[in-house]
């Protein structure tokens, strides 16, 4: 009896030991639980639309995920200018970050979308860059380790300087005009008559404050944003290229993740998008007279078909040194789009 009462406690104890034993948190069960941080990265201070897009980015993610997904902001150049953010999100210093006219240096299919009046329209551009050829254009980004995760606005550019309003090609003769490190910009703005300078954007303000340079091209939000016209004179509407502004993760941490929050991501990149557009319409409807207003910056409509005329044979150069054999026929696809 005595032998039978010991083997009935030792197996209690056993069933007590393995109870305890299973409801314990394992280290790996522990490590699950900890949400994922991605930064996000940009140039823009708290009135541009990257910054505007980053915040909701951001709810929309850590939302959506439960808290399994944390975003931390870091704005107006923190972690350098464009082409130090995606060269940290390639090399997984950075996680995410938004890059425009720079990325052309990662993948030449970008360098399409620099042609000068490409797009006549929001509405072409969202036909182009959120279809088929959107998602073709951003698959080479993978072979470099980055993945694309939407095309955010940052808009149609227009030229401000310190010299002259601007009408036609021949008035830009003689004017230093800052442009993005964009290979594209540099021999078009040559072609214009133009003497360009290339220059990351966080310089850009500092330049022309100090006549370094004597002018600049950028979308209506961006000059705002930056301040641009409290050291410019003359606001020139050219519209001569739409530049998109690149939501970029590294790929191998998104790999990394499970399919629901990778799905999360995606979409919350894509709302993003139209979210920003939508605000970057609206910032065009105001931000000139705001900006004249403030700092009696003059404003003049350029006449867009002298710079159009020289506008044909920039494509040609662009796509007969693309690296890619279909790029003449994908950029006259896009064309054909706005018709």
């Amino acid at each position: 009896m005595k032998r039978i009462l010991v083997s009935f406690l030792v197996i209690a104890l056993l069933g007590v030991s393995v109870w305890a034993g299973g409801t314990k948190e394992s280290p790996a069960a522990k490590e699950s639980t900890k949400p994922v941080v991605l930064r996000i990265a940009h140039t823009h201070t708290e009135e541009g639309l990257y910054y505007k897009g980053s915040v909701k980015f951001k709810e929309l993610v850590e939302s959506r995920s439960n808290g399994r997904i944390k975003v931390e902001h870091y704005p107006n150049g923190q972690l350098g200018a464009d082409k130090d953010i995606q060269e940290g999100v390639k090399l997984g210093t950075i996680e995410t970050g938004l890059s425009s006219s720079p990325v052309v240096s990662l993948n030449d299919y970008y360098k399409l979308l620099d042609a000068p009046y490409l797009f006549v329209s929001r509405d072409h551009m969202s036909k182009v860059l959120d279809g088929e050829i959107g998602q073709k254009m951003a698959k080479p980004l993978e072979d470099v380790g980055i993945k694309h995760l939407g095309y955010w606005e940052n808009g149609f550019r227009h030229i401000t300087n310190n010299k002259r309003p601007i009408y036609k090609p021949e008035d830009l003769a003689g004017i230093k005009l800052r442009i993005p490190e964009s290979a594209v910009r540099m021999n078009t703005f040559k072609a214009f008559g133009a003497n360009p300078v290339a220059m990351p954007f966080t310089e850009v303000f500092g330049a022309l404050q100090q006549g370094i340079i004597d002018g600049q091209e950028n979308p209506l939000a961006t000059i705002y944003q930056a301040s641009l016209h409290e050291v410019q004179k003359y606001l020139s509407f050219t519209g001569h290229v739409y530049s998109a502004v690149h939501l970029l993760m590294n790929k191998k941490l998104f790999d990394s993740l499970p399919a629901d929050l990778q799905k999360i991501l995606i979409d919350a990149g894509k709302e993003t998008a139209q979210y920003t557009r939508k605000l970057g319409d609206e910032a065009d409807k105001k931000l000139a007279d705001l900006m004249h207003q403030k700092s009696g910056i003059q404003i003049n409509q350029a006449d867009v078909k002298s710079f159009v005329a020289l506008s044909k044979p920039i494509w040609k150069q662009i796509t007969d040194t693309n690296k890619w054999k279909d790029a003449a026929e994908l950029l006259e696809k896009i064309a054909s789009l706005g018709n």
